[in-house]
């Protein structure tokens, strides 16, 4: 069985989280100078879930990486030598 990994630039992949948590403050600013409404409240909410999203994928990236480090390896299983499926 193939694993599909998919692939995307390690720095764009590297600046993910600490995009989602610039993106959830600048939600977060915007829902604070909207004093009225439920949309002030709407902003608020997908701006911390942002920041939260964010550091979230960042410790969980950081911890991966040093669990990584220290039992070596990548953690994902062996690719098939000679392309077909294993039984």
């Amino acid at each position: 069985m193939r694993v599909h990994r998919p692939h995307i630039a390690q720095p764009l992949y590297d600046l993910l989280p600490w995009l989602y948590g610039l993106g959830g403050l600048v939600v977060l600013a915007l829902s604070y100078l909207r004093l009225k409404g439920w949309l002030s409240g709407l902003l608020g909410l997908a701006g911390l879930a942002a920041v939260i999203w964010g550091l979230a994928i960042g410790l969980r990236r950081r911890d991966f990486r040093a669990m990584r480090h220290e039992y070596g390896g990548d953690g994902l299983p062996p690719r098939d030598q000679d392309g077909g499926a294993s039984t």
